[in-house]
C-alpha cells in the first residue's frame, strides 16, 4: 500500500505542477486512474450482458479498493492539499470537509445519472435493467451521507469519478443503441 501512496503522491504533485491547483490535480489523477481501469469496467459490463460476470467483477473490486485507499491516504497525507482550490472556492482546505455540502450533493446527483439511462428513449432498445425510484433516492442519499464527512478532496475525487462513469456509460450504451438501430 505504501508504494501505491507514493505513486499517487508523485502523480498528484506532477499534475499540480502543470495545473497550479490541487483540485485540478485531483481531477486529472482521477481521470488517469479511471482510464487505466476502463478496460476492466468494459470487460465486466460485457460479462454482465452475457451473464458471465463472475470473477471479473471480483477482480475489479480487488483492484479498485487499493486505488481508492491509496488516493484517500495520499490526500490525507496533505501533499499540498491543505490549501483550497479554484474548483471549489467555498472550501477553505481540501483536507477539511465541504462546509456547505455542495460536493457531496453534486456527487449524489452524478451517481444516479447512469441509473436513469434505462428510462431514456434512445437507450430503450437495449432493455437495460431499471432501478426503482426508491433505489434511486436511497442511492443518492447514501452517496451524500458517505461524502459529507469526508475531506473535500475525497468528495472531489468521488464527483469526478461519477462524472467519468456517467459519460463512459452513456458512450458505451450510445454506441450499442446506435448499432441496434442500424440493424
Amino acid at each position: 500500500m505504501h508504494q501505491v501512496i507514493l505513486l499517487f503522491g508523485r502523480l498528484l504533485e506532477w499534475f499540480y505542477r502543470y495545473t497550479g491547483d490541487y483540485g485540478a490535480a485531483i481531477v486529472c489523477l482521477t481521470v488517469v486512474v479511471k482510464l487505466c481501469l476502463l478496460p476492466l469496467y468494459i470487460r465486466q459490463r460485457k460479462g454482465m450482458e452475457t451473464k458471465q460476470a463472475g470473477a471479473g467483477s471480483c477482480l475489479l473490486l480487488l483492484l479498485t479498493l487499493p486505488v481508492l485507499t491509496g488516493l484517500y491516504r495520499t490526500v490525507l497525507a496533505g501533499t499540498g492539499a491543505s490549501v483550497g482550490s479554484r474548483l471549489c472556492p467555498w472550501a477553505v482546505s481540501l483536507l477539511a470537509r465541504d462546509p456547505f455540502g455542495i460536493l457531496p450533493a453534486l456527487s449524489a446527483v452524478v451517481q444516479i445519472i447512469p441509473q436513469i439511462y434505462p428510462w431514456l428513449t434512445f437507450f430503450r432498445k437495449l432493455e437495460l435493467p431499471k432501478v426503482s425510484g426508491g433505489m434511486l433516492v436511497s442511492s443518492a442519499v447514501m452517496t451524500f451521507l458517505i461524502c459529507l464527512p469526508l475531506p473535500a478532496a475525497v468528495s472531489l475525487y468521488y464527483l469526478t469519478s461519477g462524472v467519468f462513469t456517467a459519460v463512459e456509460q452513456a458512450l458505451y450504451n450510445g454506441i450499442r443503441a446506435y448499432r441496434l438501430r442500424g440493424v
